[in-house]
């Protein structure tokens, strides 16, 4: 099936875009490495220790970077790489500059250190599916994802970046957790519409915790945090939790569909900029809102 002429004029500004994505996650919020949140238990994504090492060379040994980095170590040397099907549990990929996308297919793998370049052939940067569970670290995503940068169920990341793609950053199914990332500088074609993270599944069990997320404004902005899960979650399943996140842009800044919403919805301790197109808030009113204000201090409006 051919792509829409918007679809590749996105694409085009998203390899321009992939320029700036190290340059623009000054200010990412990582204060919550080591510390715990009482009355709430973060989701969880069961990892037993890799059997399967899938690395470069030439990136060299695993280090853990420096605080406040985000995405791929400036310092890391990437191999090329077509996509890629992960069918080995516990499999580790480190070190690669994929062309295309991953989909993981087995439990417990590990994406790390690499970037993520989408040419409009695959649907996701990086998705679960069946039984398929993965953790994303030090990675970076940019270029054309006609779906999303990363979607399904089971994957939790940490520093992250998402920036100039063309559709959705990331679709958080069940048991999905981002923190500590960057998600900005979308690329969305005229006539297209995008969310930077979209939860999605039955809405049970995600966390969003002390990302930076800017959508931006304009035509084709819909949310920075959109709530729209596709079936009802049970009752006492887990909570979304929304959290310590920075939030920019959209229509409504943080939006909440009333089908199927989710029963449980923390969002607290979230500080958005001045910048939506109506509000930085439209959510259900038996969500549960603490201490949101604006970056200065300033009180939000009612949603």
């Amino acid at each position: 099936m051919s792509r829409p002429r918007g679809s590749v004029r996105a694409f085009a500004r998203g390899g321009l875009a992939l320029a700036t994505c190290g340059l623009a996650v000054t200010g990412v919020l990582v204060a919550t490495d080591g510390t715990t949140f009482p009355g709430v238990s973060a989701p969880t994504v069961a990892l037993a220790p890799a059997v399967a090492v899938v690395e470069c060379a030439a990136a060299g040994p695993y280090r853990i970077p420096e605080r406040g980095s985000v995405g791929v170590p400036a310092d890391v040397t990437l191999c090329p790489s077509g996509p890629r099907t992960v069918t080995v549990p516990g499999a580790v990929l480190d070190g690669w500059e994929v062309r295309g996308g991953i989909v993981v297919a087995a439990p417990d793998v590990v994406v790390r250190r690499s970037r993520i370049v989408g040419d409009g052939s695959t649907p996701f940067g990086i998705r679960t599916e069946g039984e398929g569970s993965v953790r994303i670290e030090d990675v970076t995503l940019t270029g054309d994802f006609p779906e999303a940068a990363i979607g399904g169920d089971h994957w939790s990341g940490e520093r992250v970046e998402i920036c100039g793609v063309t559709r959705d950053g990331a679709r958080l199914g069940d048991s999905a957790r981002l923190r500590n990332s960057s998600v900005h500088d979308f690329a969305t074609a005229p006539g297209d519409a995008a969310s930077a993270l979209v939860v999605r599944g039955t809405g049970r069990d995600v966390l969003v915790e002390d990302n930076t997320v800017e959508l931006g404004s304009g035509p084709g902005r819909d949310s920075a945090v959109l709530l729209a899960p596709e079936d009802p979650a049970e009752a006492r399943e887990g909570p979304v939790v929304i959290r310590g996140n920075v939030l920019g842009g959209g229509r409504y800044t943080l939006r909440q569909d009333e089908p199927r919403m989710p029963s449980d919805v923390r969002i607290t301790g979230n500080r958005f900029r001045r910048d939506a197109e109506q509000a930085p808030l439209r959510v259900s009113r038996r969500a549960v809102l603490e201490d949101n204000t604006y970056l200065d201090g300033g009180r939000l409006p009612l949603p």
